[in-house]
């Protein structure tokens, strides 16, 4: 076994950098021949903490960060300088281990401008609605302090830190009060004052040269930004992926410039091409940003949209088709990824590869609460993925949480990651967070313990079982049968529902979203378990392959499942808790009023417990909020069950041999391993 190094969990600045060399091979790499595609589970990767530490020295960094299947890391400068130092280590280490994975991981949102924004037009940034220049500037750089109509619009002690200061572009106007952002120049706020209605600035920065700009012809808008992510980082320019982007010179929008850099990179004399894809963070669906009131001007016409134009959100849009751009720069022997663990991020559905769930369900939900909208967005992806399908959950509560949840519900999250099919990253182990730093100590449960063997539980012997589905339907056939009865139950206002033969269609004639109930569905007991078959038209003015959002509840509640439904039939299942009452009435709501359809509903009094068998093991989960005894002698077909050997949970992973009758605690995870007798 290869020895574990400690290492401290601050992030090292790059002239910390130990200079590394490789011979170019001219091969590329073919993912779909890595590990974490053809060995079998727990299929895990190290995330970040790779991307940090090659100041340690390539053997050392390569014998910590070689034990799974491969290394995620930032290997570009657009969020932290300096980063693109690690590019030969990461090169090097694909080439030493062909069988391992190397991604890239990349801000989606936006970009240091300090890298290379001055490839970008003026236009191609978000900027929120300005003012105008209050007295005339000749061309002149450094510091200046200008008359403003609003100084008010100008953040001062900003972002993550409230230690930065906002960046504005500067633009002509022409004749008709229109910004001209041909002719633009970059500044750096300095100061604002409110009662001399003035600002301080300095001039011709990020790339951009002093100019001569007129009062009452010049407009000064501030940029959206994002972060720092970093105390010593800074401030994010966000990329302008709205289908109403301007055009620069040669006709490129902001998606066209930065979908090409990629494509280049990753190209066969590209300085990235030994790695084997991207995951884009944040890569948001909506112009979702801290605005203090103020409104995102996307189509640069300086007045606040947005980015919805007649009732149609064109940023979502251009995200959606961002990630085609980037797919056809890239080619398909690349994986490209980007967060998808809420509806808030992208919908890049055919393009991508898959997700990163960062905290599953969701970002900091150590209650679960979102296990359903968990399962679905996976499963979903798993689906309509572009091939082969790739998702992986990116286990984040050892930093994001004060208070850790207990490890029964840690273990939940790594058991239900293989039972969705996706690949989960290491972060690091803590069971109490140190003062000095971390270990690079794998969870126990991706190397079987004391065996320290990845991949240990091979390959599954079947789909995940959800146990509910074997229990009595509520529904008593009703939603499998289309019976008059249960479309009666189908309410909404100016909603139609009828029976096509094989689904339940329902619509809207008026605008809006579609909105209806479910209503009297009788239970008894705390426990509802839905399923249902999906499928939807687009929505108006959309891409016809990007999905739409359904939220479930149950009336009453203000906790909504989700899932995205389009085109093709989608099994969507939503388990609900802790309700009261004989009968619930299941609420709706759907993105739009175009048609829904569907079949095949099933309801069970039941939680939605779920198992798996693979060649060497079994995984089993309990999303409850009470105890639930696993059979494992029927289930198992007489297989002996051992608990795991390991260092960590000793209680739990004590060795011995499991018991016939398993009881896992409420919102519990288990993993168990055969042995050669």
């Amino acid at each position: 076994m290869k020895m574990s190094f400690k290492i401290q969990l601050l992030l090292v600045c790059c002239c910390c950098f130990t200079a590394v060399t490789f011979v170019s091979s001219g091969q590329q790499p073919d993912f779909t021949k890595t590990e974490v595609f053809t060995e079998g589970f727990p299929r895990a990767f190290f995330f970040r903490y790779s991307e940090g530490l090659t100041h340690v020295g390539y053997e050392d960094w390569n014998n910590t960060f070689d034990r799974l299947g491969g290394i995620m890391g930032k290997c570009l400068n657009e969020e932290i300088p300096g980063r693109a130092s690690n590019i030969p280590y990461f090169s090097k280490f694909k080439q030493e281990h062909p069988e391992q994975l190397v991604m890239l991981h990349y801000n989606g949102n936006g970009r240091d401008p300090r890298d290379n924004a001055d490839k970008f037009h003026a236009s191609h940034w978000l900027y929120y609605e300005g003012t105008k220049l209050l007295e005339n500037l000749t061309a002149q750089e450094g510091l200046i302090t200008i008359k403003v109509e609003d100084p008010s619009i100008f953040k001062m002690n900003v972002g993550r830190y409230k230690s930065r200061n906002e960046d504005i572009g500067m633009c002509r106007l022409t004749k008709d009060g229109k910004p001209d952002w041909n002719y633009a120049e970059q500044l750096e706020l300095l100061d604002v004052d409110l009662k001399a209605k003035t600002i301080t600035v300095k001039r011709a920065c990020f790339g951009t040269e002093a100019l001569v700009f007129r009062a009452g012809e010049t407009l000064l808008s501030p940029h959206v930004t994002e972060g720092p992510w970093g105390k010593n980082n800074n401030l994010l320019w966000l990329y302008n992926h709205s289908t109403k982007c301007p055009k620069d010179a040669d006709g490129n929008t902001c998606n066209t410039i930065l979908s090409e850099e990629f494509g280049q990179k990753f190209s066969g004399n590209g300085e990235l091409k030994y790695f084997d894809g991207v995951e884009f963070d944040v890569l948001w669906n909506e112009i979702s940003h801290p605005s203090f009131g103020r409104k995102v001007d996307a189509n640069c016409d300086g007045e606040g949209d947005n980015g919805v134009f007649n009732g149609v959100d064109e940023y979502s849009i251009g995200v959606f088709q961002f990630c085609g751009q980037l797919r056809e720069a890239i080619g398909s022997d690349k994986l490209i990824l980007a967060d998808g663990m809420s509806s808030q991020f992208q919908r890049g559905t055919g393009y991508l590869n898959g997700i990163e769930s960062e905290g599953w369900p969701i970002h900091r939900d150590p209650e679960v609460n979102d296990w359903s909208g968990g399962w679905n967005r996976h499963l979903f992806w798993n689906q309509n993925a572009f091939q082969p399908a790739f998702s992986y959950v990116n286990f984040k509560y050892l930093q994001n949480l004060e208070v850790l949840p207990p490890m029964r519900r840690q273990r939940l999250i790594w058991a239900a990651t293989m039972l969705m099919d996706a690949r989960i990253t290491h972060s690091g182990y803590r069971i109490q967070k140190p003062e000095d730093g971390i270990y690079t100590e794998v969870i126990d449960e991706l190397v079987a313990g004391k065996r320290n063997q990845k991949y240990w539980l091979g390959q599954p012997l079947e789909p995940a079982i959800r146990m509910a589905f074997s229990q009595p339907d509520i529904l008593k056939a009703q939603g499998i049968k289309l019976r008059s009865d249960l479309i009666e139950m189908i309410k909404g206002d100016n909603v139609k529902v009828e029976d096509n033969g094989s689904a339940i269609e329902v619509s809207k004639s008026s605008k809006g979203d579609l909105k209806f109930d479910l209503s009297g569905i009788e239970s008894n007991g705390s426990d509802l378990f839905i399923s249902m078959k999906i499928r939807c038209d687009s929505r108006a003015g959309y891409p016809d392959k990007m999905p739409r959002l359904l939220n479930l509840n149950i009336k009453g509640s203000d906790l909504k499942l989700m899932s995205y439904v389009n085109g093709d039939w989608f099994q969507a299942t939503f388990y609900f808790r802790d309700f009261e009452g004989k009968t619930v009435d299941l609420q709706f709501e759907m993105e739009s009023n175009e048609p829904l359809w569907i079949k095949d509903i099933t309801a069970q009094a039941y939680p939605d417990v779920v198992y798996r068998r693979f060649e060497n093991g079994i995984v089993i989960t309990n999303p409850a909020h009470h105890e639930f005894e696993f059979d494992l002698k029927k289930i198992a077909d007489g297989v002996q069950y051992y608990h795991l050997n390991g260092t960590q949970d000793k209680k739990v992973n004590n060795g011995e041999k499991a018991k016939d009758i398993i009881v896992l605690r409420e919102r519990e995870g288990l993993f168990l391993e055969t042995r050669e007798e």
